[in-house]
């Protein structure tokens, strides 16, 4: 019983530990390198689950836990953040490489014709 909330509290220090990781990878713009930790995340969380099934959370194991929970917490909805800021940024690059396509494809049709001012006076 013993053994298995130390197992228990040592996979929540792992998974936060993953978690800052994670959190300072979205802080740097290390997009790649933070997605290359989500599957070693999600194995961890799932680590955690099954961990916490096969023991006895006594309300000392519940008060370890707990700040270990809200960091974890904390760090997600931070991350959640720079991640919605980086899309925000990819689709205003999106548009801009359209709106520059558009504008290419509408005068490139113009391509080889000279216009010249009306004679008209």
């Amino acid at each position: 019983m013993m053994s298995s909330n130390i197992d228990l509290l040592r996979r929540y220090q792992q998974l936060l530990m993953l978690s800052n990781t994670m959190l300072t990878l979205a802080k740097q713009s290390q997009w790649d390198e933070l997605i290359g930790h989500e599957m070693g995340y999600l194995q961890a969380v799932e680590g955690v689950k099954q961990a916490a099934e096969s023991c006895n959370l006594s309300a000392a194991l519940q008060a370890q836990i707990r700040p270990l929970l809200r960091q974890l917490l904390d760090n997600e909805t931070l991350i959640k953040n720079l991640l919605t800021h980086r899309m925000v940024e990819l689709r205003t690059l999106v548009n801009q490489g359209n709106q520059q396509k558009n504008i290419t494809s509408a005068y490139s049709g113009l391509s080889g014709n000279i216009l010249y001012p009306s004679d008209r006076g």
